[in-house]
């Protein structure tokens, strides 16, 4: 007999990815706008330049909800989704495989995915240190997505 399907065992580091979301996560209700952005380092700048970041959109607070995830931490996209149902994701320093996608994501760029605009960029103490990214990010996503709101209105 001869075996035509030849596959590994889904690693077991995975298995959050099947978990309930936490209850204060499944909790928060839906809004348009999600960021879901790196958990700094205790005692650095990085959250109040996260912050910094999400302000300069001058989104009201009633559109958007910020979930922080530790840098191995995994999360299940489709438990979100349905949840809080996002019109438009913002990552932070995370890796869409941290919330079980696989797909190649722009950075700094529009992307669509699943229905949704995700606008994924690495962590804001990087971009400190590279101000041509952070250009970048501001002119290519956030202004005219979260602050002009020329893309979609939310």
């Amino acid at each position: 007999m001869m075996n035509i399907i030849i596959t590994d065992t889904v690693d077991t580091k995975f298995d959050p990815l099947w978990n309930e979301l936490p209850d204060h996560i499944a909790a928060l209700g839906k809004k348009p706008v999600l960021v879901i952005a790196n958990e700094p380092a205790p005692d650095t700048a990085e959250l109040q330049q996260q912050q910094k970041t999400i302000d300069a959109c001058e989104m009201a607070p009633e559109k958007y909800h910020i979930i922080r995830m530790k840098q191995d931490e995994l999360m299940s996209w489709n438990r979100l989704r349905e949840a809080l149902d996002p019109k438009i994701i913002f990552l932070i320093g995370i890796m869409p495989t941290q919330l079980g996608i696989s797909a190649l994501f722009s950075l700094n760029n529009l992307n669509n995915f699943d229905g949704r605009i995700w606008l994924p960029t690495i962590t804001t103490g990087e971009l400190e240190m590279h101000k041509d990214l952070k250009k970048q990010l501001w002119n290519n996503g956030m202004k005219p997505l979260l602050k002009d709101k020329s893309i979609i209105d939310f």
